[in-house]
Order: structure tokens, then C-alpha cells, then sequence
């Protein structure tokens, strides 16, 4: 394997690592809409601020001065209020350390895995982190020579998870100060970004471009969250990321974390929080981020937990050719209905499956660590897999093809070399 190099400058008097920053895009004003993660060079469980995955669905919005914010909750409660966030620090405080995962990371590994097993040799999505390439993709649905080949080189589905501690305020202590009225069955967020949802970003979602996307003109971006999972205790109210105030592009001043759900329910920059006596039509809910067998399909539904997850991220692909000797096949795991409780790896492609070691820890939402040592002695090619069980016993994959190709949770290999 290649050589961790010291680099960099030097940091409170000795040199230091490469320090991990993530792969940026930006719109045509130089705003950040995209950032790609490198998760696996993490040599722990959290990622760092500045190397944490961005999606940006509308336009960024202006920043607002934490001292001149407040946001409103009304609609189907006793007492509507408007709240600072100070009025939120002096509330009970909570802390959460949870994976967030964008609906469409890996979205091109349908694709891949499917082209693998018909002994198609489709090119492997790569995790390895490129330079931006601004906002070339954008918009192009409104071109008239669009054709979807054109973007799908241009934005990778991988690299769009991070692991992150988010402190804040329980949103159900905050939702019983206003009262919430009997006949309420779900919170509407309201985040005070706007713009017309580019179509381009379903056709790339789906992976082609012959159907016809509705168009709800300039919306802000909303979510309604089921009052269950509203009232649940680790869905918060965060002014704070990793020790420290949100940044901008994260969601300040204040966001909302819904551990186990995909990043699109972590609604950001929140302005309104409304009761509901029935599911809001978002669109974001109802149009994307939905599954399906089609399109056309008349019964789609909002997708909300993410599914179970083991990736390898050492060895990788890359890595190979490799001499004989004894290795440890290194990886992460998650699943958005609690904590992974085992993790299997095979070297054989599949056919033989190995208990690994698993890091344990308290938080069940964070990924874990696995491991298993690999002593290879016989030159040849080898596939390394690995999948996980979560705590509601629910072994990977778990979640079914669909059409906008959403909350991929399927089986990875890793093709290494050993040589002569």
C-alpha cells in the first residue's frame, strides 16, 4: 500500500498529516452547492467540518447574523411563538453524533453492480476526490440540446456522507413549550433558501431524461416530518456542529437533525416550523425523493430511513497490485434504523463470509469501525466484500431498486491483486 507521507505545514510545533478538506462545486455566483467527503481516509468516526459533504437543492441563500435571527413556530399549536437562539440555549441542551447520508450517494452503483453481473464491464463510480468543476451541470435541462450523457460525468454520486456531532435543543421540549393541539400529525419545516428546483438533478438522479418533471415554480425548501418522528428524542434543534456554531452552508443559524433519515430531511436554515393536521404536499416529498418503479408510478412514497451500509475503505481498488503478506481489511458501517451489531467480510467474492471485529460505542446512529485480518499468501485476483446486520435485524441490502435510484445500500466488492 502506498505511504502515508507527513505533509502539509506545521501545526502548533510539529508537522502534520494532510489535513482533509472535501471536493467543492459552485454555482455561477462562486456559492458552494456541492462538496464531496473523503470519508474514507477517516482515521476516526467524525469528519472534520471542512471535509463535510454539502447539498445545496435551491439557491444558498444570504447569511443571517445569529443576533438578528428568530424563526416562528404556529399552525396546530395553543401558543404560536417566535424563538431566538438563545431562547433555545436555555433550554435543556442535547447532543447527537449521526451519520448524514444524501439520498443519492452511491445512486451509480445500481447501475455498476447490475452491468457486474450480467459480466458487463461497466466502469467502477470512483471515490477518488477531482477538482469542482463549477456549475457546468446546472441547469442544463433548460438547454435546448440537453441529453443526460452530458452531466452524468460531471457530478459522482459518491463521496456524499459524513459522520458529525450535532448539539442543539430536543425539538419535542421545544414543540411542548408552544403546545401542541390534539389534532396534529405532522411539523412542517420551512427553510428560508428559494429558487425553482433545477430538473436536471432528477434526470440525473434517474439516469435519463425522456419524462417530463413537474415544475412548482420558486418554492422554499420544506419538508413535513411526521409528528412520531418529530417528538422522537434524538430529533434536534442544532445551532452547533462539532464543537462548534454551524457554518453557513451547514444550516446556520439553526438546522434540523433527523438521525437515521437522509440528509434531505435535515432541513437547513430554518425559518418556519408549522402543525399540521395532515402531510404537507412538498416537493421534495412528493416529487423527489420518492419511490417508485417509474415516473409514472401512481403510488410513490417519500423515502425516509436510510438502509444498511459496510463499505471497505482500506484496501481499496486503487490500491492494487499488492505483494503477499499479511494486511487488515478496514471499513465502516451504518444504518438508519440503529446501531450495525456484526459485520461479515469475504475475500471470495461472496462465497465464504468471516465474522470481523466491530468498534463498539454508545451512539446509535454514528457508523463503526470494523476490521479482519487478511493473511494472503497465493498470488492471484481476489474480490473483498463486506455487509452488515443492524439492531432491527435487517442484514444488507435491504432496499430495493427504484426509479429516482435513492438510498443505494447494496454490497460493494473491492477487486485486489495480489502479485506474483
Amino acid at each position: 500500500m502506498p505511504r502515508q507521507e507527513i505533509e502539509g505545514d506545521w501545526y502548533m510545533g510539529w508537522p502534520d498529516r494532510k489535513r482533509h478538506t472535501a471536493s467543492t462545486s459552485e454555482d455561477k455566483d462562486g456559492r458552494v452547492i456541492h462538496a464531496r467527503c473523503p470519508f474514507w481516509e477517516h482515521e476516526g468516526l467524525i469528519t472534520p467540518t471542512d471535509a463535510t459533504y454539502v447539498i445545496a437543492q435551491l439557491q444558498v441563500p444570504e447569511p443571517i447574523h445569529p443576533d438578528d435571527y428568530d424563526f416562528e413556530i404556529i399552525g396546530k399549536v395553543k401558543n404560536p411563538s417566535r424563538f431566538t437562539v438563545n431562547d433555545l440555549r436555555r433550554m435543556p441542551g442535547h447532543t447527537v453524533r449521526a451519520i448524514a447520508e444524501c439520498a443519492g450517494n452511491d445512486t451509480d452503483y445500481w447501475d455498476y453492480l447490475a452491468a457486474r453481473k450480467k459480466g458487463g464491464n461497466l466502469q467502477k463510480p470512483s471515490y477518488e476526490l477531482q477538482p469542482g468543476k463549477g456549475n457546468e451541470w446546472r441547469g442544463m435541462a433548460d438547454q435546448a440540446d440537453f441529453d443526460y450523457s452530458s452531466i452524468a460525468e460531471l457530478n459522482p454520486s459518491t463521496g456524499f456522507v459524513s459522520a458529525g456531532e450535532w448539539t442543539g435543543v430536543r425539538l419535542r421540549d421545544v414543540l411542548e413549550r408552544v403546545e401542541i393541539r390534539e389534532d396534529a400529525v405532522a411539523v412542517r419545516f420551512e427553510g428560508f433558501d428559494e429558487g425553482r428546483p433545477d430538473p436536471t438533478v432528477q434526470y440525473l438522479s434517474v439516469g435519463r431524461s425522456d419524462f417530463e418533471v413537474y415544475d412548482p415554480g420558486i418554492i422554499n425548501y420544506d419538508k413535513g416530518l411526521p409528528i412520531e418522528k418529530a417528538m422522537e428524542p434524538d430529533t434536534i434543534l442544532a445551532w452547533a456542529h462539532n464543537g462548534e456554531w454551524l457554518t453557513h452552508i451547514h444550516g446556520a443559524p439553526l438546522r434540523l437533525i433527523v438521525p437515521g433519515w437522509a440528509g434531505n430531511w435535515w432541513v437547513k436554515w430554518i425559518n418556519t416550523i408549522e402543525l399540521m393536521d395532515h402531510m404537507p404536499d412538498c416537493y421534495h416529498q412528493t416529487h423527489y425523493f420518492v419511490s417508485g418503479r417509474s415516473p409514472d408510478d401512481p403510488d410513490k412514497k417519500p423515502m425516509t430511513a436510510i438502509g444498511v451500509k459496510t463499505l471497505i475503505t482500506d484496501p481499496r481498488d486503487t490500491d492494487s497490485p499488492l505483494s503477499p503478506g499479511q494486511y487488515v481489511i478496514r471499513g465502516l458501517a451504518w444504518s438508519g434504523y440503529g446501531a450495525v451489531k456484526t459485520v461479515e467480510v469475504s475475500t471470495d467474492g461472496g462465497q465464504n463470509w468471516q465474522p470481523a471485529h466491530v468498534e463498539e460505542h454508545g451512539d446509535r446512529f454514528l457508523w463503526r469501525r470494523f476490521s479482519l485480518p487478511w493473511d494472503v499468501s497465493e498470488p492471484g485476483d481476489y474480490t473483498l466484500m463486506s455487509r452488515g446486520t443492524d439492531e432491527a435485524g435487517r442484514q444488507q441490502p435491504t432496499v430495493e431498486w427504484n426509479f429516482q435510484r435513492k438510498h443505494f445500500d447494496g454490497i460493494i466488492p473491492v477487486d485486489i491483486s495480489i502479485e506474483q
